[in-house]
């Protein structure tokens, strides 16, 4: 389960017809699992996943950089823009 426990990010912002910034694990948390596409949850979305929570929940082997890394390779499989790591803007 998810805590309540903030942990920052280095800030991203997805795009999918508007732009949204997120700034912590629990933040790409809550998009992976509310406002994801349903069409894409592939590997990489479950793997977001995973380390998310593993984040969340204080695994000493996962980081809040790992769970970052992890979410623009989900955004990649679904075939979203993640600024800064892409040069959509």
């Amino acid at each position: 389960m998810i805590s309540d426990n903030l942990q920052a990010i280095k800030p991203l912002t997805i795009e999918w017809g508007s732009f949204e910034t997120f700034t912590s694990v629990t933040g790409l948390a809550r998009c992976l699992l509310d406002q994801w596409p349903a069409e894409s949850n592939g590997e990489a979305y479950i793997t977001a996943l995973m380390v998310c929570d593993a984040v969340l929940t204080g695994s000493d082997d996962d980081t809040a950089a790992d769970a970052r890394q992890a979410f623009v390779d989900a955004a990649h499989e679904a075939g979203l823009s993640i600024c800064p790591d892409d040069d959509f803007i």
